[in-house]
C-alpha cells in the first residue's frame, strides 16, 4: 500500500508539473526539434546503461554546464551541476544493475522543453530481481538539442520495496 501511495504522489506531481508546463510560452525551437531530440535522449541514455554502462555517453547527452536534478529525493552528490558530475551520477548505475532501460508511456514537447513518462526497469545486479520504476522527465533541451536542464521524478526508495 506505501508504494502505491508513493507512486499515487510521484503521478499527482508530474501531473501538476504538466499544467504548468503548457502553460509556459514557447521557446526558439519547434516542437519538431524538441521531439527528436528526447527520442535522441532516451536512445542514448538506453545505449549508456548496463550492460554497456558508458557513463561518459549518457552525459554527452547533456550541454557542459547542465544541471540534473532529483526532485523527490537527491542521490548522494546530487544535484549534478556539470557534465563531470552527470557523468560520475551515471558511472553509479553499473554498480547497481546488470542491465538497465528506459521504456516509454508517453511523452509531450513544446519549444524546447520535453516531458517524458515511462518506466526505468532491469535487474539488482547483486540480487538479480527485477526492478521497475515509474519515471518522469522534464527536460529543456539547448538550440543544439542538449539537455540544459533535466528535472527527474522517480521514487527511489521503491528500489528497497522491491528487493525484500
Amino acid at each position: 500500500m506505501e508504494a502505491l501511495s508513493r507512486h499515487a504522489v510521484l503521478m499527482r506531481t508530474a501531473v501538476l508539473a504538466v499544467a504548468t508546463f503548457l502553460a509556459l510560452p514557447a521557446q526558439y525551437v519547434q516542437a519538431q526539434g524538441a521531439d527528436a531530440w528526447l527520442t535522441r535522449y532516451i536512445a542514448g541514455l538506453n545505449a549508456a546503461m548496463p550492460p554497456a554502462g558508458d557513463p561518459a555517453r549518457a552525459a554527452d547527452l547533456f550541454a557542459a554546464d547542465a544541471t540534473q536534478v532529483h526532485v523527490l529525493g537527491e542521490p548522494p552528490g546530487g544535484p549534478q551541476r556539470n557534465r563531470e558530475e552527470i557523468r560520475t551520477f551515471f558511472a553509479g548505475f553499473r554498480n547497481m544493475f546488470s542491465d538497465w532501460s528506459h521504456v516509454e508511456h508517453n511523452r509531450m514537447t513544446h519549444g524546447n522543453r520535453a516531458v517524458w513518462e515511462g518506466v526505468a526497469q532491469g535487474h539488482h545486479r547483486e540480487t538479480g530481481k527485477p526492478i521497475r520504476l515509474p519515471v518522469v522527465f522534464f527536460l529543456t533541451f539547448d538550440n543544439g538539442g542538449a539537455v540544459r536542464e533535466a528535472r527527474v521524478y522517480i521514487d527511489a526508495r521503491s528500489i528497497g520495496d522491491q528487493l525484500r
